[in-house]
């Protein structure tokens, strides 16, 4: 009978094992991959500065973790220049690894907040914006390009179409796999399973339909680089070896940013490009073409007007502007 007891109780002390391991799995999930690399950025900037400074985090001055948190994001306004944005996103990182470690940090303190409303008033909030590409700047990428010789050709045509007519993310458009499409006589559909405001992987379904001229149509040029890539399951847009080799391996959100780069270096403007390019210019020039905001929504998966139309990029302040209209 004691055998019976003692091997029943060894195997719900491995249910409880078993349980525990369950629960702090979904906890790391609880966050994106993308937001705990920027919350480690931030809580290894705020220990470097503590040790350059001789503060210790877990001993802080006066006892107040809030005050030690308002004297570094002060000196990295006042020392760096850091902007309100990316003091932001320090704060969220700080206050995220401090409860990791079961500390309680009030990153919305009254005396931070006063800080930061003192360095937005010197420092502004204003981001630095980068060049979006609008359909005219798409066209003369495409056409230098010129002939598909190279693979990696094939491969850049394809992604600066789709991810400028799909007005994706950089992490979107490398995370496509071929799952993900469905083409029919209309176009193409694609499934995103996840996405920067859509932590909860409810997903949407970006439609994107043939182009009227077939050498800027983003369907076809798609179709062309899976024929070319032999592209049968798994990730669409893969690494190209400069040999011309085409590997299995899934290209980096980074990688779009370079690519753009180095396609807009012959036109000298590629140090103002981002990875967010082709999404800017999608909305400015859908916005430029009277293009309903709904319906760009629809398509950038935005919930917000207001956040919409921060990626307008049409200097509106000459073309809205009733001097325009007086008759000089």
């Amino acid at each position: 009978m004691s055998i019976i007891i003692q091997s029943d109780e060894k195997i719900l002390e491995e249910y409880k094992k078993q349980h525990l391991e369950d629960f702090y799995e979904y906890t790391k999930k609880s966050k994106s991959a993308n937001s705990i690399r920027a919350y480690r950025f931030a809580w290894t900037k705020f220990n470097d500065w503590c040790e350059q400074s001789k503060y210790d985090p877990f001993s802080p001055p006066s006892s107040s973790y809030e005050f030690l948190v308002g004297l570094f994001i002060a000196s990295m306004a006042k020392g760096r220049q850091l902007k309100p944005a990316s003091l932001t996103s320090y704060l969220a990182g700080i206050r995220h690894f401090y409860a990791e470690k079961g500390i309680a940090v009030d990153t919305r303190h009254t005396e931070i907040r006063k800080a930061m409303a003192g360095i937005k008033r010197e420092l502004g909030t204003k981001q630095n914006r980068k060049l979006p590409l609008t359909t005219e700047n798409i066209k003369l990428l495409v056409d230098s390009i010129g002939r598909l010789v190279w693979p990696i050709e094939v491969r850049d045509k394809a992604m600066i179409l789709l991810g400028f007519a799909g007005a994706f993310r950089r992490s979107e458009l490398v995370g496509i796999n071929l799952e993900h499409l469905s083409f029919d006589p209309n176009g193409v559909s694609i499934s995103i399973p996840k996405s920067k405001t859509d932590q909860e992987m409810e997903g949407r379904i970006v439609d994107i339909p043939f182009g009227l001229n077939e050498k800027y149509c983003p369907v076809r040029t798609l179709q062309a680089w899976i024929r070319c890539a032999r592209i049968d399951a798994g990730p669409i847009f893969l690494q190209v070896h400069k040999s011309g080799k085409i590997t299995r391996e899934r290209l980096g959100g980074r990688s779009v940013a370079l690519m753009l780069k180095r396609r807009c270096k012959p036109f000298g403007f590629s140090d103002d490009i981002a990875g967010h390019s082709l999404r800017a210019g999608h909305v400015t020039s859908s916005i430029k073409n009277g293009t309903p905001e709904t319906w760009i929504m629809r398509q950038t998966g935005h919930t917000s007007i207001d956040t919409l139309r921060k990626y307008e990029r049409l200097n509106r302040e000459f073309e809205a502007n009733s001097a325009a209209r007086i008759g000089l």
